[in-house]
């Protein structure tokens, strides 16, 4: 997160760490760790920033993650399992390095 990196304590931080997060393919986000209500991750979420604070070596970000869920049947062509979708929400903990600009992310506890 090159950009979240070069924005912080500037009033764009919140809006780029935004930016940077939304670009990221769902699929590598951890979350499927904070599912709810279905079984697998719908679509791309929205994030909101929770807080944020650095350190010498990371930025530290807390983030609510919104996004939706399906509950996966079989796939069969019978499946009588409908494909209505969930509102989820959860926390990630995201620290950016400092030295890098490269993200981890994990769910917050």
């Amino acid at each position: 997160m090159p950009q979240a990196l070069a924005a912080w304590g500037t009033d764009a931080f919140n809006d780029t760490v935004k930016r940077e997060l939304a670009a990221i393919d769902h699929e590598l986000l951890p979350l499927q760790q904070l599912l709810r209500y279905g079984s697998n991750v719908a679509d791309q979420p929205t994030f909101m920033i929770l807080g944020s604070s650095a350190d010498s070596e990371a930025i530290h970000i807390r983030t609510g993650v919104f996004f939706r869920s399906v509950l996966a049947g079989c796939s069969c062509s019978d499946d009588p399992t409908p494909t209505d979708t969930h509102e989820e929400y959860g926390e990630l903990e995201v620290q950016v390095d400092r030295g890098t600009g490269v993200a981890r992310m994990r769910p917050a506890e």
